[in-house]
């Protein structure tokens, strides 16, 4: 019973004690919190200068810097143990704008003496220097100013610095070499310079850096040199990005021997020479290997078996066929595989669709990979891209992965229909052009016309009607799937088919609609007028060769951004409407011959993002032609050929003034060619042929300076050919044949040695034309010649003549002197 009271007291007496420990602990807890919020008051003073000299402090990450509690201030973190100031972080948040600098950063933050940590990234320094005083920070561990439009040299005082261990200077335009002094940041582990415009030779930066650097983000500046020697003294290196810059030679075997090795981006260099086995000895690490955009070949033994497993390659542009890779079949954690244009000329391995199965991103285009796509591509559950473009693929479109969000098989030999159901509910690209796709396009389409941005389906075997997008009745939920239907469509190309019926209405609901090209099918019916209306971003239009009647709608002209417009081959009739002419993108100089920030104004946005996507074919120069990336936005073309037009071309057409290519070949045009055309000065294709034009072609036609193809054949036009400027360069008489009544070169028709072109002979002020007189007197001369000579046949007749004579000269003589007059007088006025 004592000892059981005994252990009873002692027990006791240890609670006691527990509970007098957790008390202690607990005040030693509460007190630490009370010395962090104190915040050091020349700290605080510091902090507020630093925010005096932003721009718009209110609108700021700085916004909440109110109060004398600085460590509670947004970004800013103090020691719980002293109160220090420790940790800045600045950097821009979804919600602020970027801090903008109405002068230098304040040498003030120099009070903090106690920071390690520094972060101003994404914000705007107004491409200011990097301040040579962040180089006094002794106990700086961490430094970014990343994204910040810095600008100039690196500052040698950064030097002096890390403790500095991490160094972040990325997306800046810095320039130069790094200097000398960053020999001294022993400490430095992290060094990122990406995208600057940092230059030399890459074995003199190497030499400026710590052995000990372990990831090393170099690309996209302009080194130069090579990959010799130095990579062997940077054994610590984990991650070497020297991607994008001017690097030249072969990659060295040596690389093999990085043993810590696990992102590699040698991509987009001047790299040349082979790859072998050896290259990968000790790679054991490496999981990201980018290699693309170089002149390599990588030659292995069929049977190796790498010591690494990939996760990111991306082989692109290297030579490794032609038999597809078989060391592929070992990367069984592959999540990013591109091999485009790799030369590989072989059939797809069975093997290939079962080590996929965590495939995000797959491109194996522009080879010459054959085999046939398997019904579901359902098991690649994780993929967002699959691209298989210009291979030799056959089989039908297949069942796609449901988080798919772009499919490129175009231009191979995929057949059969559509599937019922594509099965990729968010999929934003659909890129199917140069297959042999037949039957009609499913119902099911318009679901997925909810998600799509690009649709291509051109160039196939599709026919039919396209499918009805809406449902019936006039039901707000009606009218709700109508206006979802192809909400986010900016491109559009059922280019090559069959298709039929009228002017597709779910494209009254793509308000983002970019491009549309209806060309090359069999749709009829009237163009509704609210293609100009609904369409605001539409800046190509293409229904070329279909069956379209009626007339040209002039809410047409509501489409400022319009660059192309053709609606050649079709059965259009009426006239081209003065108002019709006025295109607002069309009236701008193209980018390379006047302000490229105007024109942009009337380029969409969302084009851009097509800007790889497609070609653009255009007929201009007397043949076919194919615009590709930003070519595109150079060609602005109006091409109304080959239809039932009639009437004059309007003045007005003179306003088009950034205009291309002008064609309005086969109509039924008269009237003369206005001299307006003369002020198209960025015109290098003009076709008229093939109309009813009649009276002189206009000498205004020599000062299209850019003009390098003329047809004006088969009309009625007149007179002398006009010479000088551009005209001179067009020595082809076939591109006025057919116009009987001209003369001059190139033609071998010679003009009478007074016949001189109409449209260079002076008019009077009062609205008399000379060239009148002289018909006049040259008709007179010929009359007046066998009127004499012709009555000197009989007596009776010649007397009668000779008195009527006498009273005409007598008129003629004041006809003639008045006249004469005129000219004088009109000619000392010019």
């Amino acid at each position: 019973m004592a000892m059981l009271q005994s252990s009873t007291a002692h027990l006791v007496l240890l609670l006691r004690l527990c509970l007098l420990l957790l008390y202690m602990i607990s005040y030693a807890l509460s007190m630490e919190p009370e010395l962090g919020e104190s915040c050091i008051a020349s700290e605080r003073d510091a902090l507020v200068s630093f925010k005096e000299r932003i721009t718009d402090p209110a609108r700021s990450l700085l916004s909440s810097w109110e109060g004398q509690n600085c460590c509670r201030w947004r970004g800013v973190m103090c020691s719980n143990r002293t109160g220090h100031v420790v940790k800045l972080d600045l950097r821009v948040l979804a919600e602020f704008l970027p801090i903008s600098m109405s002068s230098d950063i304040s040498p003030s933050l120099l009070a903090l003496e106690h920071l390690n940590y520094l972060n101003l990234s994404f914000n705007n320094f107004g491409g200011r220097q990097i301040p040579k005083f962040i180089g006094s920070f002794k106990n700086l561990k961490y430094l970014d100013v990343s994204n910040a439009n810095f600008s100039g040299s690196v500052p040698p005082q950064l030097g002096n610095t890390t403790s500095l261990e991490e160094l972040r200077l990325g997306g800046n335009d810095l320039v130069g070499m790094i200097p000398e002094t960053m020999k001294n940041l022993h400490k430095l582990k992290v060094l990122d310079l990406r995208g600057n415009q940092i230059s030399g030779d890459i074995a003199r930066l190497m030499e400026r850096l710590s052995h000990k650097i372990q990831s090393l983000w170099l690309g996209s500046n302009y080194l130069t040199g090579n990959l010799l020697g130095w990579i062997t003294h940077k054994t610590s290196l984990s991650i070497l990005d020297l991607s994008n810059n001017n690097l030249t030679g072969s990659i060295p075997s040596e690389m093999g021997k990085l043993t810590n090795l696990s992102y590699l981006d040698l991509s987009s260099n001047q790299l040349a020479g082979m790859i072998i086995e050896d290259h990968f000895t000790s790679l054991t690490r490496l999981e990201t290997l980018h290699l693309h955009n170089n002149s390599l070949t990588i030659i292995v033994h069929p049977n190796w078996i790498p010591p690494f497993r990939l996760k990111d390659v991306d082989l692109s542009s290297c030579k490794l066929g032609p038999h597809f890779p078989a060391w592929i079949q070992s990367q069984t954690n592959i999540t990013v595989l591109r091999m485009s244009s790799a030369g590989i000329a072989d059939k797809l391995p069975n093997w290939f669709w079962n080590i996929i199965s965590q495939i995000q991103h797959l491109d194996l285009s522009l080879n010459q990979i054959s085999g046939v796509l398997p019904m579901t591509l359902e098991f690649m559950s994780a993929a967002e891209t699959i691209v298989l473009s210009s291979n030799k693929f056959q089989g039908q479109v297949p069942q796609l992965p449901i988080g798919l969000r772009y499919l490129d098989l175009s231009r191979n030999y995929i057949s059969g229909p559509l599937p019922l159901n594509l099965g990729a509910i968010e999929l934003y690209y659909l890129l199917l052009p140069y297959n042999r796709i037949s039957g009609t396009i499913p119902p099911s389409m318009c679901n997925q016309l909810r998600s799509i941005q690009v649709l291509d389906l051109s160039n196939n075997h599709l026919s039919g009607l396209l499918p009805q997008c809406w449902t019936s009745g006039n039901s707000s939920r009606a009218k709700t799937e109508l206006r979802d239907v192809g909400s986010n469509l900016g491109f559009i190309s059922f280019r090559n088919n069959s298709l039929s019926g009228k002017f597709p209405l779910f494209i009254r609901s793509c308000q983002q609609l970019s491009f549309l090209d209806l060309s090359y099918n069999n749709f009829s019916g009237n163009l509704p007028a609210w293609i100009g209306t609904r369409l605001p971003n539409l800046a190509f239009l293409l229904l070329k060769s279909n069956m379209f009647s009626g007339y040209i709608p002039l809410e047409l002209t509501k489409l400022d951004r319009l660059r192309i417009l053709d609606l050649a081959h079709n059965n259009l009739s009426g006239t081209i409407a003065p108002s019709l002419v006025n295109f607002k993108a069309m009236s701008l100089i193209s980018p390379y011959k006047g302000d490229v920030n105007t024109i942009a104004a009337y380029i969409p946005a969302n084009i851009n993002a097509y800007n790889d996507t497609f070609s653009l074919l255009v007929d201009t120069k007397g043949q076919t032609l194919e615009y590709q990336k930003d070519k595109i936005f150079f060609m602005l073309s109006l091409d109304l050929s080959t239809n039932s037009l009639t009437g004059e071309i309007p003045e007005e057409i003179g306003a088009l003034a950034g205009l291309t290519n002008l064609n309005l070949s086969a109509n039924r045009l008269t009237g003369n060619i206005p001299k307006t055309i003369g002020d198209l000065r960025s015109l290098e294709s003009l076709d008229l042929s093939n109309n009813e034009l009649f009276g002189e072609i206009p000498s205004t036609l020599s000062a299209l300076t850019f003009l390098s193809h003329l047809n004006l054949s088969y009309n009625n036009l007149s007179g002398r050919i006009p010479s000088g400027g551009q005209l001179e360069t067009f020595e082809n008489p076939t591109i006025y044949i057919g116009n009987n009544n001209l003369c001059g070169p190139p033609t071998s028709k010679n003009c009478s040695r007074n016949q001189t072109s109409m449209s260079n002979l002076p008019e009077h002020e009062d609205g008399y034309d000379m060239s009148s007189f002289y018909l006049s007197m040259g008709i007179g001369f010929a009359v007046g010649f066998w009127v004499v000579f012709g009555t000197l046949f009989k007596r009776t007749w010649r007397t009668t003549n000779f008195l009527f004579l006498d009273n005409i000269c007598d008129r003629i003589y004041v006809f003639m002197i008045l006249n004469w007059a005129k000219l004088i007088a009109s000619s000392k006025k010019k």
